[in-house]
């Protein structure tokens, strides 16, 4: 295991194209830590000159204080686990996950012990003399990974490994890598693209885009106290809902107003607000629904009811403003119903301004 420090890296491809801008980070050792973000944030590309397979063209990497950053990979004692599997297919899974321990000269007895641990922790010992064309999608991944972990790394590097598993098998996955991390306890940097892997596997959270660094927390911080407005819409299924409008005042209390709504706001939100124009969040599973004509309650017209399992999304349109309520499945609403919604002013976030990255206001 490995305390990982990242200090100012960066990496500028040709015609000034910015991959990682200055990313500044450091890992504990044994943590599991994800790297998530939109296709070309940038995520892919640190995992990898932390890897060494990328060169940096600003900044340092450090292994337990060691300065790696001009260390070849094999010299750098990391394991790397890709979205595809790239196990050998002329071998058997044994001499797949022995390989590295070959090319390194352990002598056949710890080989042999080591791919027996390996394979009971993964639950592959019955196909130790498969091939990996005899293999399921998931099984062949349970190897890839026992691959990369039988050589006992300092640090293991996952780079969308579940993404080319179907969804039922992703689920079971990570829970498998969850499990994982507890027994090996090795420090883990995770890249995905899939904030639900991301809030279910960490430890902490890196949200990414255009190559810098967005927010950086655990799972909850990240959900529940986003920085801006690029977190808030990128962390959550489905987003939090964000409402353009003004800061306004009602019968004294400060309120925010939008076509349609105006939502009191506790004092302490409302003054920190800087901007003319503002954006107000709430969480799909925060809105509450109540009786059309309940006190408190804002009117609104169902747009779409989409039963989602044990649960339903009712989207909703008051005036030009829209926004999306998760509930409990339950009886079902037609299209242009009435039924009324609350906020609650403890559960509401803003932000100030209305851009990609309008700040949180707490």
């Amino acid at each position: 295991m490995a305390k990982v420090m990242l200090d100012g890296l960066r990496k500028e491809f040709d015609q000034g194209v910015v991959a990682v801008a200055g990313l500044d980070l450091e890992i504990g050792d044994g943590e599991f830590v994800s790297l998530v973000g939109p296709s070309g944030c940038g995520k892919s590309t640190a995992l990898r000159m932390i890897a060494g397979l990328e060169e940096p063209t600003g900044g340092r990497i450090l292994f337990d204080g060691e300065d790696v950053t001009d260390l070849e990979p094999r010299d750098r004692d990391v394991a790397m686990v890709f979205q595809s599997y790239a196990l050998y297919p002329h071998m058997t899974v044994r001499r797949n996950l022995e390989y590295g321990l070959r090319k390194r000269g352990v002598p056949a007895e710890e080989r042999a012990e080591r791919v027996a641990h390996i394979s009971r922790m993964l639950h592959i010992e019955p196909f130790l003399e498969r091939k990996p064309r005899q293999l399921s999608g998931g099984q062949r991944q349970r190897v890839a990974l026992g691959r990369a972990l039988i050589r006992d790394p300092r640090v293991f590097l996952l780079d969308e490994p579940l993404s080319n598993l179907d969804a039922k098998l992703r689920v079971h996955m990570r829970a498998e890598l969850a499990t994982l991390h507890r027994q090996v306890e090795t420090t883990m940097v995770y890249v995905t693209h899939d904030q639900l892997e991301a809030l279910t596997l960490s430890d902490r959270i890196i949200v990414m885009n255009h190559g810098e660094v967005q927010q950086i927390g655990t799972p909850e911080e990240v959900y529940t106290r986003p920085r801006n407005r690029f977190v808030a819409e990128f962390i959550g299924t489905p987003a939090m809902n964000l409402m353009e409008g003004r800061l306004t005042s009602e019968a004294g209390t400060p309120a925010f107003a939008a076509d349609g709504l105006t939502v009191p706001l506790p004092p302490e939100l409302a003054s920190a607000a800087s901007a003319e124009r503002l954006l107000l969040g709430v969480r799909p599973e925060d809105v509450a629904i109540v009786a059309p004509d309940a006190p408190d309650g804002v009117a609104a017209e169902v747009v779409l009811d989409e039963l989602a399992g044990a649960e339903r999304f009712l989207y909703l349109t008051v005036g030009t403003t829209q926004l999306v309520a998760r509930v409990a499945g339950g009886t079902a609403h037609a299209p242009g119903a009435r039924v009324g919604f609350r906020l609650p002013p403890e559960r509401l976030h803003l932000f100030d301004g209305t851009g990609e990255d309008a700040a949180a206001l707490r």
